[in-house]
């Protein structure tokens, strides 16, 4: 222990007697393990860390339909079944999303919320901090109007009454009773990742007798709590084994016997894990690169020590002690370098987080807790040891005698200069890695923008603006009349082009589908029918989004409640369902097989609903008229800038009805960045550290033929004596440098394809292997290299050979 403490302590002096040398190690290391901790602690929170529930690994999510990985709805009496008949759970509860407009506490407000069962707090294993949660017999139609609501509602409605309890609380003119106040650290993750956030809760309050609590009515999410001792694997067989039992007592409602049971929070994390994995990736090759360079510079810094390393080996130092010393060293570097960069990356995870998208962090924050601190730690130590022991093997394995004798002149032994180019190499590999990966991504990227949605963003005004007043609008008649004054009164407006509503909103997050029946192609079973989205719209709203009419007619206001039900489908429809004939005229059903039969009067344009990837599926509109949503959101095209019409139209609507609020005022330009929003901001990291790498790897380079021109300087002098010309010496240091990039280029290529396959999921319209992409990185990287090469190169072209000739 005392000659470790005494190697350590020298191993400190040296790092200061060269302090050019050690902060240059400490800075190129604090980037790498900076930006390594700063995307650790984002995987951290979103993965690793368990969602902040009592013993969250026994959450479960269930579905009989499944998605890509994603877990649909159920319906009210399945869920009801399978409490009755499994094992596998402590309890299973429903949850659907719900709201409406608080009023009586101030400024009308939508409030978010959820509709849960009864015993949802105590599966969550949370209660509330002020009152209580739920008793069962208030989970029924009857009485099922109380209440919970969150910490930040009770402060901001009710100025933090402790003697909130009892008091009533009026949404969308429902009188409830508030029963409980959850904590202030409570989020409602199931309502933040599939419903945009809850800060209200009342029970389900449904029966097996409601139309709305069928089988095949899946608007409810089921969530349940796995028993001690149970497994995911032994709870799937069972419900496995449970819904064979109910498809052959229900064939028509369960076209198929599956079910999908999926941890609570791999479900959360789906549509994220493979970007935050990519960016691992990607700073981990920056790390990798990082490493290269400091090795570099130690082997550098070893051939100058030389004399040094033989002198204490012939004063009896053992290959052991030599290496250990050199070790020591590199260590010591690692430690300041992590040092420097856990104060990186606490100002970098500031700013990752502020950078993101909502979704993509809407977990648990991010910090620096134990597990991010020991990862720091982990990655300071490995890189230590990966970076310092090349230069700790080389100095252990030299000929002292040798190196004792050798002269100034002396250049370092053609194996620690092969060792320094292999490490050139292997940044250049890396770097062309991360350059290609972004490259695709940045094609991607065009490919996405360059999409067209199906409607004109361009001045596109958008909110929500819900007739939910029980008392004024109680009957459909009320609710369409009050939707028809306010597109009169908003398309009046200075500015205004056209006005419309609609019931889902493209890129708006919501979506209603309901099946689809053809009139003259009756399925044996019902539920086999295809899906399709199902809009609800004023005549004016195809107008006012700027959707194409491609055949027959649009809507009017003749297509009222007591004219024949008519419907508008889009081309994707046409073409699958009726590939070779004209659909004009045919009848379809929306929802049950027993639904009222509508006319096809038109064909429009496909349109993006979800995001600007996903392809459009089958997509039916319906007139509002004939089919009242009281939940409606306004569109307003302008003239000019669409945010300026804000005030004019809150005051319309308001002169209408005061208590409407108005909820998600935006723009649909910002409605369509935000839907890219997460692969431009993993773009932007990704282009970030291919950054970093190209710079590291040119510093490389430039460092190893910079070093190369040094110690030929004395060659390079006879050369020029002899006659060796300008363009010769360039030929000579250029032609070095360029055999190691030609080398570099080649294995990374041939990386690149390897691993650029494996991104097949982040590229849209974009080739794994395009040639275009990897061309044109190529070229950069060359160039790049060319560059670090001709600087020194230029430095050799002006060596006096009689000033390299005196020195020795």
């Amino acid at each position: 222990m005392q000659a470790l403490w005494q190697d350590l302590r020298y191993g400190a002096r040296m790092l200061v007697k060269r302090p050019g040398f050690t902060l240059i190690a400490v800075t190129t290391l604090a980037l790498g393990v900076g930006a390594n901790t700063a995307i650790f602690s984002v995987v951290n929170a979103v993965l690793l860390r368990p969602l902040p529930y009592h013993e969250s690994d026994r959450l479960v999510m269930l579905s009989t339909n499944e998605k890509d990985g994603l877990l649909g709805n159920a319906g009210y009496t399945t869920i009801v079944d399978w409490r009755e008949r499994s094992r596998s759970f402590e309890s299973i509860a429903a949850i659907r999303s719900w709201g409406g407009a608080l009023t009586g506490q101030g400024e009308p407000e939508i409030i978010r919320g959820l509709r849960v069962s009864a015993d949802y707090f105590k599966l969550l294993g949370v209660s509330p901090a002020l009152g209580r949660d739920f008793r069962l017999e208030e989970d029924r139609p009857a009485t099922r109007f109380v209440v919970v609501i969150s910490h930040s509602l009770w402060q901001r409605r009710f100025n933090s009454d402790p003697n909130v309890i009892g008091k009533p609380l009026i949404l969308s003119d429902q009188p409830f009773t508030i029963v409980g106040v959850m904590p202030p650290g409570f989020t409602d993750f199931l309502a933040a990742n599939f419903y945009g956030g809850a800060e209200i809760w009342a029970t389900v309050g449904y029966d097996i007798t409601q139309p709305f609590a069928c089988r095949d009515c899946q608007h409810l999410k089921a969530i349940a709590r796995l028993k001690p001792g149970v497994t995911l694997a032994q709870a799937r067989v069972e419900m496995s084994a449970i819904m064979n039992v109910m498809a052959r007592e229900n064939p028509k409602t369960y076209a198929t016997p599956a079910i999908s049971v999926a941890r609570l929070q791999d479900q959360f994390t789906r549509a994220i894990r493979p970007a935050l994995y990519l960016l691992l990736v990607a700073v981990g090759l920056v790390l990798l690169i990082a490493c290269a360079n400091i090795a570099n510079l130690l082997l550098a810094r070893a051939s100058e020590r030389a004399r040094e390393m033989a002198i204490r080996a012939a004063l009896g130092a053992g290959q052991w002690r030599i290496a250990r010393q050199l070790l020591l060293e590199s260590l010591l570097l690692s430690l300041a370098g992590a040092g420097a960069g856990l104060l990186l990356a606490l100002w970098g995870t500031e700013l990752l987080t502020s950078l993101s998208p909502a979704k993509m962090l809407q977990l648990q924050p991010v910090t620096t807790d134990a597990r991010v601190l020991g990862f720091t730690l982990l990655v300071s130590l490995l890189t230590g040891l990966l970076f310092g022991v090349a230069p700790a093997w080389q100095a252990s394995r030299q000929d002292a005698q040798l190196a004792l004798k050798e002269s100034a002149r002396s250049s370092p032994g053609k194996r620690q200069r092969r060792l320094r180019e292999l490490f050139v190499v292997a940044e250049l590999v890396f770097a062309l890695v991360l350059l290609v990966g972004a490259g695709l991504l940045i094609r991607s990227f065009a490919h996405v923008l360059d999409t067209k949605p199906g409607f004109e963003s361009r001045n596109l005004l958008t909110m929500m603006i819900p007739a939910s007043s029980a008392k004024k609008y109680s009957d459909l008649a009320q609710v369409r009349a009050f939707y028809s004054e306010v597109i009169e009164r908003i398309g009046a407006l200075p500015g205004v082009e056209a006005a419309g509503v609609v019931s889902n909103l493209p890129f708006g997050g919501n979506m209603d589908m309901y099946g689809l029946h053809i009139e003259e192609k009756p399925l044996a079973n019902p539920a086999e029918a295809p899906s399709a989205e199902r809009y609800s719209v004023s005549p004016d709203y195809l107008r006012a989004m700027g959707i194409p009419l491609l055949r027959g007619r649009g809507f009017t206001d003749q297509d009222n409640a007591d004219a024949p039900f008519v419907t508008l489908i889009n081309r994707t429809a046409a073409q699958r369902l009726w590939p070779n004939e004209d659909p004009l005229g045919k009848r379809i059903r929306l929802g049950g097989a027993d639904g009222p039969l509508r006319s096809i009067i038109g064909v429009v344009g496909d349109v993006n609903h979800y995001d600007l990837e996903t392809a459009p599926g089958l997509q039916a509109y319906v007139p509002h008229a004939q089919w009242t949503d009281s939940y409606m959101l306004l569109v307003v095209r302008a003239a000019a800038e669409p945010g300026s019409l804000t005030p004019a139209v809150r005051q319309a609507i308001h002169a209408i009805d005061p208590d409407v609020p108005l909820h998600n005022v935006t723009t649909m330009r910002q409605l369509v960045s935000a839907s890219v929003a997460q692969r431009r901001f993993t773009l932007l990291l990704i282009a970030v550290f291919a950054a970093v790498a190209l710079l590291m790897a040119a510093v490389g380079l430039y460092g190893v033929t910079a070093y190369s021109v040094t110690q030929r300087t004395h060659e390079i002098g006879i050369r020029v004596a002899l006659g060796a010309q300008y363009v010769d010496v360039l030929r000579l240091v250029i032609g070095h440098g360029l055999r190691l990039v030609a080398l570099g280029l080649s294995l990374g290529l041939m990386a690149a394809l390897a691993l650029a396959r494996l991104m097949r999921k982040f590229l849209f319209e974009v080739s794994a292997t395009d040639p275009v992409t990897f061309a044109g990185i190529a070229l950069l990287l060359a160039l790049v290299a060319m560059l670090a090469c001709w600087v020194p190169a230029r430095r050799a072209t002006k060596v006096d050979p009689m000033i390299a000739l005196r020195c020795e």
